[in-house]
């Protein structure tokens, strides 16, 4: 059962991976860290950890994580893989490669040799997951509704404790699962406050847009912002127009969706990101009309995204958003 699970997925769970020359490096989710010095190799389903010294498998992984014994690893290891029995048999070892199959992540069959692949999950891996109304009830108080969460199919993960919720491409396939922990101690524990369940491969993908597709296209516009949760926020507002690049910075995949798409776009990112230094959308200005937030009031905080101060702000910026020449 061990053999068959994939470490860098498996880790991808407490740590976002970055492929570097065949290895797999992100910050350590054994010890605090500013410099990701935690190694992943595929081709030996191993990891080390510089900050710590710590390496070995999956199942070594999960005693250190959990601090827990190699009995209660072994427990944690099949809840994941989702098989019982014994561990070493042919049968576990097949029926948690055919449940992987069922439920997790498979290749891509897009491929390219200067690419690295990513994941498709099954169209029903977000069954496993329950809606909690109580642990939802968190980004409620934060200004998402009940409908705006179901619409975005926001979920509740019991095994890990976090907030769950897919990560969808044009095609409506779950290329990823995002993770926003409940654990209030998460900094203390070493954890990530978000997270992805899987490695990413190449991001070319824009979060919310498959679900506001028609949306974009009626209104010739998309606002782009840097999370998720905006999005939501946006969508509970009746704003649906929307999508997140899930990170600071626009890549040169989502710039091609984006060209395709032939629509406005408005960049509403964080206050402290300069948008018009990103090399990756003065490109795209050549493709279609961009136009970004610019907070010249001091409305926003120096973190803030746009919509953490209400609609009516986020109004304010959008109406005297700025047109990129």
């Amino acid at each position: 059962m061990i053999e068959s699970i994939d470490i860098v997925e498996y880790l991808s769970q407490f740590t976002e991976l970055e492929e570097k020359n065949g290895e797999y490096w992100g910050l350590s989710p054994l010890k605090e860290e500013k410099t990701p010095s935690f190694s992943v190799r595929r081709e030996t389903n191993s990891f080390y950890d510089f900050s710590s010294g710590l390496g070995g498998s999956v199942f070594s992984f999960t005693k250190y994580y959990y601090h827990c014994s190699g009995s209660e690893a072994i427990k944690i290891l099949k809840k994941y893989a989702g098989v019982d029995g014994e561990l070493g048999s042919s049968t576990g070892r097949m029926a948690a490669v055919d449940t992987f199959r069922k439920f997790g992540a498979k290749k891509s069959q897009k491929s390219h040799k200067k690419e690295k692949t990513g994941v498709i999950f099954a169209p029903d891996y977000m069954d496993r997951f329950v809606v909690n109304e109580q642990k939802l009830s968190i980004w409620e108080q934060e200004g998402i509704s009940k409908e705006s969460m179901s619409k975005f199919c926001v979920r509740y993960d019991k095994f890990s404790n976090r907030i769950v919720y897919p990560i969808k491409n044009l095609n409506g396939e779950i290329v990823n699962i995002g993770g926003r922990t409940l654990c209030p101690d998460y900094k203390e524990l070493g954890l990530r406050k978000y997270t992805y369940f899987a490695g990413w491969g190449t991001m070319d993908v824009i979060y919310g847009l498959y679900e506001n597709l028609q949306d974009v296209m009626e209104r010739k516009e998309i606002v782009l912002f840097e999370g998720c949760k905006s999005v939501l926020i946006a969508d509970t507002w009746g704003i649906h127009n929307t999508g997140a690049l899930l990170t600071s910075h626009l890549n040169p995949n989502q710039m091609k969706i984006l060209a395709k798409l032939g629509v406005r776009v408005v960049f509403a990112l964080d206050k402290e990101v300069y948008i018009t230094q990103d090399r990756n959308i003065r490109k795209l200005k050549n493709y279609t009309n961009v136009e970004y937030l610019f907070d010249v009031n001091g409305l926003l905080d120096a973190k803030d995204a746009p919509v953490d101060k209400g609609r009516e702000v986020f109004m304010n910026l959008y109406n005297d958003r700025k047109h990129f020449r």
